[in-house]
């Protein structure tokens, strides 16, 4: 989700104090993204604001792209690294009207189908919880991944076979000029991690919103499911480390995991980043890893694996 123009301008003071002006939130100026990041690394922005609604948001953009400022949305961050250098721009991070979630009117009665409308900022985890109490199914796979909804649905995020793409009905978004937009699902391109709009001039969007065809079912049976997925995830991967996840895209066919373990890199280490033990699609920070730990790693196990295998492996995270 991201932004930006053909002459990015950092913030010099005259734009800070007009952005502190209008902006009716909080702002941070001069913020480590390792606090905003689950890898917990990271360079440092030149500024951080919530956006707490949708109009709010069409009025930010509007003002970004008349001063030609850099920014990026961020959800949970589970899938970015700022790398060293620092984000010369605005980080957007929804909050907000954008966390909602709620139950939708079929329109088709007697359809076996739920409508729910999720907001971009509300947690992938949030959301089951939501569906288990409400007795609706149909998420249960996505248990465990560390995101939020407009995150997930950016990356068409999936495990287990199964991905989000596959019970979007709409999305919501809000484009580079301040424009918001609502599209359905035959304007999607959704292919694996990725989902773009057919038909766009815009590549970078900020998504809003989504609503997704789902099923009834019973709590209990959506609980068991949910603590089937937990358990396959805890049994797989490491957990209580800091990771970004799955750190590198499967190739078509194939397992990133299964490539960098054949080419003997679990446990490789650069710094205090480390190619998992249990999983090695996961790099996990041990410590005060630095970006460029990351990144170096990053480097070398792509070097290697395509060195064993011939296949270049290509990062699900994104290196702003």
């Amino acid at each position: 989700m991201h932004g930006h123009c053909l002459e990015k301008h950092a913030l010099s003071p005259e734009l800070r104090l007009e952005l502190a002006a209008f902006w009716p939130g909080t702002i941070r100026w001069d913020v480590s993204m390792a606090d905003y990041c689950t890898l917990r690394a990271g360079g440092r922005t030149e500024a951080l604001l919530v956006a707490s609604g949708r109009v709010e948001l069409e009025v930010l953009m509007r003002w970004l792209r008349r001063n030609r400022v850099d920014w990026q949305v961020i959800g949970r961050g589970s899938n970015i690294l700022v790398l060293s250098r620092g984000f010369s721009g605005v980080v957007i991070v929804l909050g907000g009207d954008f966390c909602s979630v709620s139950r939708l009117d079929c329109p088709t009665a007697g359809e076996h189908l739920v409508r729910v409308r999720v907001g971009a900022a509300c947690s992938v985890s949030r959301l089951i919880g939501w569906c288990s109490r409400n007795e609706i199914s149909g998420l249960e796979f996505m248990t465990g991944i560390p995101a939020s909804v407009g995150g997930a649905v950016r990356m068409n995020a999936g495990a287990w076979g199964s991905e989000i793409g596959d019970r979007i009905e709409t999305v919501s978004y809000v484009d580079p000029e301040g424009e918001t937009h609502d599209v359905s699902r035959d304007k999607l391109d959704l292919s694996y991690r990725r989902l773009q709009l057919k038909d766009c001039a815009h590549a970078n969007l900020i998504i809003i919103e989504t609503v997704l065809r789902l099923q009834p079912g019973r709590r209990k049976d959506i609980m068991a499911q949910c603590r089937k997925y937990q358990d396959m995830r805890r049994a797989k991967q490491p957990m209580g480390v800091a990771s970004a996840g799955s750190f590198f895209k499967n190739p078509p066919g194939d397992s990133a995991g299964r490539l960098i373990d054949d080419a003997g890199l679990k446990g490789l280490r650069r710094g205090n980043a480390l190619v998992s033990p249990k999983h090695a699609n996961f790099i996990v920070n041990t410590g005060q890893a630095t970006a460029d730990d990351i990144i170096e790693l990053m480097r070398e196990v792509q070097e290697k694996v395509y060195r064993h295998s011939g296949v270049m492996l290509e990062p699900e995270v994104h290196l702003l």
